[in-house]
C-alpha cells in the first residue's frame, strides 16, 4: 500500500483535524488521562488529534508529526511525532513530550512507549511537576494501570534548575521512587538529602506526601533553626491521621547543645466545632536533669439553643521555658473556659479564668490565680427606652493565706437594673436620660480589715445633651462638631468594698462619657459630677480623615479611694484635661494621640502611635509617658519610644529593624533586627535581639534565632516571587 501524506498550513489544520478525527476515533480511542493519573470509572470517549502531517505508512501505522496535539476531555498531549501500531496496540511518542491534566500534574519527557489509553507504559528522560511545586526528574518512569508509577535514578526538588546553575539549593536523590497517585504518597528508596550539592542526610526509605495532598500519614517538611541558647536545632514532624476528623502530629527535635524534645498536637473536628491539644516536653543543658515543658488546649463548640463553649488554656512547667523555646513573649498568661449564649435581647456567660505571671518581680502566690464569673443580662423595651436587668457572681482566690491583700479571697454577687432613653429635641439636640441601681453582696476571707459579709447599694441618674453641627465646605470637606455634656449623680449606701481589680483606672475617649470609669465592681464612680467635652471630625475628598476630642470631669467632692497626694488623672475634684485625636489617610497613614494635662499644663500621661504602610516599607512607632505613681505601684517614670521598620528588598529579601529607647534615662532598653529571604524552595528568617540593663530589667541579654523552611514539602507551597532562570 503506497504511503499517503497530507501537508497543511496554518489554515488547513482545521480541515485536516476533521479528517484525522475519523481515524483517531477508531485507532486512538480512549486517550483519556495523564500518565500518572488513576483510571476513572467512566466510559472512555474518542480523542481529537491535530498535526502538521498525518499519514498511514506501508505497515499500516497511523503517523502524526509536526506539532502534534491530542485532546480528550481535560487531558492535553503535545509531541513532535506519534505513531500508533494497531497490531501491537501501542503508541510510540517522540519528544519533546508534554502530558497535562490541568496545572496539578504535568509530565515532560524525551520519548515514551505507551498503551493507547496513556495509562501504562515506559517514559524515558522524564520530568514530573506535581501541583506546580515539586519537580521530579527521572531517567526512566514505568507507569502502571493501577495509578502507581515507579521511577529510577530520581532527583526531586522544588528549586529551579537552570543551565547556568544546574545544582538546586536543596534536592532529594534516590535510586528508586514509587508514586502512588491513588493515595498521594511518594516513597523514596535509598534516599539522600543534599543542600547546595553537599549530602547531609541519608535514609534507606523516606515517605513524603505529594504536594497538594492532605491528611496523608508520613513526615512533613523538616524544621531547622539556630538559637543562641539551644544551638542548632532540627526536627521532623510526623503526621498521623485518624479518619477524616482527627489527627496527631509528633515532632521530635534535637539540638547541638544536648537538647531533646518531643512536640505533639492532637486535633479533632466535629460538625459543631473542634478541639486542639498540644505542647512539648524537653530536656536540655540550661537546667540539667530537669524535664520541662508546656501544654495548651483550644476548643470551640456550638451547642444546642445557641450556646457556645470555648476554651483557651496555656500552662508551662516554669517561667523561662516559654521564652527559651519561643512559645510566647506575654508577661502574664491567662486562660479561660467559657460557656455563653448571645441573643438579640439577652447575654449569658459563665467562665473559669486562670492567671500566671511570667515576671520575676511578681509573686504568683499573692496574685489572684483563679477566678469564676457568671453573668446574665436581659434587655426589654419600656416607656420608649431600654430596660436592662442583670445578675452576676464573681469569686477569686490566692494561693497565699496571709492576712491582708496578699492573701485576700473574695466572692461577690450582684443584681443590677438600668433604663436608658434618647430623644431628639428641637434644634437637633439629642437628649438622653438614664437610671441605674445595683446591689452587691460580698464575702471576704484572709483579710481582717473587712467584716464578713458586706452589703452595698448604689444608684445613679444621668442626663446627657449632645448638639451635633455638620457643614460641608466648598472643597468638599465635611465637618461635624458635637459638644457633649453629662450631669450624673451617684449615691452609695453600705461599706466600702475591697478593690482588687481596678487599681489603674484610666481616662480616655472611650470612657469620658461613661456612667463609670471603673472596669471592675469594687470601685464605683461615686458622687455628683459633670462630664463635658467637644468632639470634632473632618473628612475630605482626598481621603484624609481627622478626629479630635477635648474633655474633662468636674466633681462636687473628691473621688473616694484616691489620696490627693498621689498623681492620678481621676484623683481630684477635677480630672486632668483629656486631649485625644486621630489622623488617617487611605494611602496607609495613621496617627493617634492621647494626652492628659493637669491645671498647670503639665503632662500627666501621653501616648502616640504612628503607622505607615507603603508598597515595600512599613513603619510603626509609638511613644508612652507615665509618671511615677505610688498609687499605681510604679516607682520610676516611664518614658519610652519604640520604633519598628520593615522593608522589602529585591529578589526575595526582607529586613526589619527596631528599638525601645528609654527617654527618661537616655538609654536603650532593647534593640532588634531581622533579615529574611525566600525563593521558590527555601525560606530563611534570622533575628537578633539585645536587651539592656534598665530600671525594670536587672540583667542584659542577647539572643539570636535563625529558622529555615524547605518549601514544596509537606504542603507548604513555594514562593511565587522567587528568581527564574535567565539565558
Amino acid at each position: 500500500m503506497p504511503r499517503t501524506t497530507h501537508k497543511t498550513g496554518a489554515l488547513g489544520r482545521i480541515a485536516i483535524a476533521t479528517l484525522v478525527k475519523v481515524h483517531a476515533c477508531v485507532l486512538v480511542a480512549g486517550l483519556a488521562a495523564p500518565l500518572l493519573a488513576p483510571a476513572p470509572a467512566v466510559a472512555q470517549t474518542a480523542a481529537t488529534v491535530m498535526a502538521d502531517q498525518v499519514f498511514v505508512d506501508g505497515s499500516g501505522r497511523l503517523v502524526a508529526s509536526g506539532s502534534v496535539e491530542i485532546w480528550q476531555g481535560s487531558v492535553r498531549v503535545t509531541a513532535e511525532r506519534v505513531m500508533f501500531d494497531r497490531v501491537s496496540d501501542s503508541l510510540d511518542i517522540q519528544g519533546p513530550i508534554t502530558i497535562s491534566d490541568g496545572p496539578d500534574q504535568v509530565v515532560m519527557a524525551d520519548a515514551a512507549q505507551l498503551s493507547p489509553n496513556l495509562r501504562a507504559g515506559l517514559v524515558t528522560s522524564a520530568r514530573v511537576v506535581l501541583d506546580q511545586q515539586m519537580q521530579i526528574a527521572a531517567a526512566r518512569i514505568e507507569a502502571g494501570v493501577n495509578g502507581v508509577s515507579q521511577m529510577e535514578a530520581v532527583v526531586a526538588s522544588s528549586c529551579p534548575v537552570c543551565a547556568s546553575d544546574p545544582t538546586p539549593l536543596w534536592e532529594i536523590r534516590a535510586d528508586r521512587v514509587i508514586h502512588d497517585n491513588n493515595t498521594g504518597r511518594i516513597q523514596f528508596q535509598r534516599a539522600q538529602f543534599r543542600f547546595a550539592g553537599v549530602p547531609i542526610l541519608y535514609a534507606p526509605r523516606l515517605n513524603l506526601p505529594a504536594p497538594g495532598t492532605t491528611r496523608l500519614r508520613g513526615m512533613l517538611r523538616p524544621e531547622v533553626s539556630l538559637d543562641s541558647d539551644l544551638g542548632l536545632q532540627a526536627g521532623i514532624p510526623y503526621f498521623i491521621p485518624f479518619g477524616d476528623t482527627s489527627d496527631l502530629t509528633l515532632t521530635p527535635r534535637a539540638s547541638s547543645r544536648g537538647m531533646v524534645s518531643l512536640g505533639f498536637r492532637y486535633r479533632m473536628a466535629r460538625q459543631n466545632g473542634g478541639i486542639e491539644i498540644g505542647g512539648q516536653i524537653s530536656r536540655d543543658q540550661l537546667l540539667p536533669g530537669q524535664t520541662r515543658g508546656y501544654g495548651y488546649v483550644r476548643a470551640l463548640f456550638h451547642l444546642a439553643n445557641d450556646w457556645v463553649l470555648s476554651a483557651d488554656v496555656l500552662a508551662a512547667s516554669e517561667r523561662s521555658y516559654l521564652e527559651t523555646y519561643d512559645i510566647t513573649s506575654e508577661a502574664r498568661l491567662h486562660g479561660h473556659i467559657t460557656l455563653e449564649r448571645i441573643r438579640r435581647d439577652q447575654a449569658v456567660r459563665a467562665r473559669f479564668l486562670g492567671f500566671y505571671s511570667m515576671r520575676l518581680a511578681d509573686d504568683n502566690d499573692t496574685l489572684p490565680n483563679a477566678a469564676t464569673q457568671v453573668d446574665a443580662e436581659h434587655h426589654h423595651s419600656l416607656a420608649g427606652g431600654e430596660l436592662t436587668l442583670g445578675m452576676g457572681a464573681t469569686a477569686f482566690v490566692r494561693h497565699s493565706s496571709l492576712d491582708g491583700i496578699q492573701g485576700r479571697d473574695v466572692a461577690r454577687a450582684n443584681v443590677r437594673l438600668s433604663w436608658r432613653r434618647s430623644e431628639i429635641l428641637p434644634g437637633g439636640i439629642v437628649a438622653t436620660g438614664a437610671l441605674a441601681g445595683r446591689f452587691d453582696h460580698v464575702r471576704v476571707d484572709d483579710d481582717s480589715a473587712y467584716p464578713d459579709p458586706l452589703n452595698r447599694q448604689a444608684a445613679q441618674a444621668m442626663v446627657e445633651l449632645r448638639w451635633p453641627w455638620a457643614t460641608t465646605t466648598d472643597s468638599g470637606a465635611r465637618h461635624v462638631i458635637e459638644p457633649v455634656m453629662q450631669v450624673i449623680d451617684s449615691r452609695r449606701n453600705g461599706v466600702t468594698l475591697p478593690n482588687d481589680d481596678n487599681t489603674m483606672p484610666e481616662l480616655d475617649a472611650g470612657n469620658l462619657f461613661a456612667l463609670t470609669r471603673s472596669s471592675a465592681e469594687g470601685a464605683p464612680d461615686d458622687g455628683a459630677r459633670i462630664n463635658a467635652g467637644l468632639r470634632w471630625a473632618r473628612q475630605d475628598a482626598s481621603s484624609w480623615s481627622t478626629e479630635a476630642l477635648v474633655g474633662r470631669i468636674w466633681r462636687r467632692d473628691t473621688l473616694a479611694g484616691f489620696d490627693p497626694a498621689h498623681v492620678q488623672p481621676l484623683g481630684g475634684a477635677r480630672s486632668d484635661w483629656l486631649l485625644a485625636g486621630r489622623l488617617s489617610h487611605s494611602d496607609g497613614y495613621a496617627l493617634t494621640l492621647r494626652m492628659l494635662l493637669d491645671d498647670d499644663a503639665n503632662v500627666t500621661r501621653a501616648e502616640t502611635n504612628f503607622a505607615w504602610a507603603g508598597d515595600r516599607t512599613e513603619v510603626s512607632t509609638s511613644y508612652l509617658y507615665l509618671p511615677a505613681s505610688s498609687f499605681e505601684a510604679r516607682t520610676v517614670t516611664l518614658s519610652e519610644w519604640s520604633l519598628d521598620v520593615k522593608h522589602e528588598l529585591n529578589n526575595g529579601w526582607r529586613t526589619t529593624v527596631g528599638w525601645d529607647y528609654d527617654v527618661a534615662q537616655s538609654i536603650f532598653a532593647a534593640a532588634r533586627t531581622g533579615l529574611a529571604y525566600s525563593n521558590e524552595c527555601l525560606a530563611v528568617n534570622l533575628t537578633l535581639a539585645r536587651h539592656f540593663v534598665t530600671a525594670t530589667n536587672p540583667s542584659a541579654s542577647t539572643r539570636f534565632n535563625m529558622r529555615v523552611e524547605l518549601l514544596g514539602i509537606g504542603g507548604r507551597a513555594p514562593n511565587s516571587s522567587g528568581r527564574t532562570c535567565r539565558a
